[in-house]
């Protein structure tokens, strides 16, 4: 789940600019973050991976 990866300024980044509550989108954006990890090797999740997952989302 997205939540072990990112540290709690970043979830509610997250949950207000996409998420919002919603776990279907939740869902969503936890597999986008996973494809973004990696692809980029990274071992945390940051806003600017957030944002290109939030552009992802349908």
């Amino acid at each position: 789940m997205l939540v072990l990866g990112c540290l709690t300024p970043d979830i509610s980044f997250a949950d207000g600019h996409a998420a919002h509550g919603n776990f279907r989108a939740w869902a969503q954006l936890t597999a986008h973050a996973r494809t973004a990890l990696a692809r980029t090797g990274r071992s945390r999740i940051d806003q600017e991976l957030l944002r290109w997952a939030f552009s992802r989302l349908a």
